[in-house]
């Protein structure tokens, strides 16, 4: 069993050795992320949440003016 397991390992070090020298060959790819649009979207998420938050409130005080009142 342990011997294996020692030759499952050497079998996958020398791919993973081969990987970066592939990778440093090729030319830089600019696949991140515009950050701009990132942000946008976390503002609307924001924005919409705090909508909806708002709008439950002014449900709830009705509600309880109804009641209350």
């Amino acid at each position: 069993m342990a011997e294996e397991t020692e030759l499952q390992t050497e079998a996958v070090e020398p791919v993973e050795a081969k990987a970066p020298v592939e990778t440093a060959s090729e030319p830089e790819q600019n696949d991140r992320p515009n950050p701009l649009a990132f942000a946008s979207f976390l503002l609307g998420g924001w924005v919409a949440t705090m909508i909806v938050f708002t709008l439950f409130a002014v449900v709830a005080m009705t509600l309880v003016g109804m009641v209350a009142g």
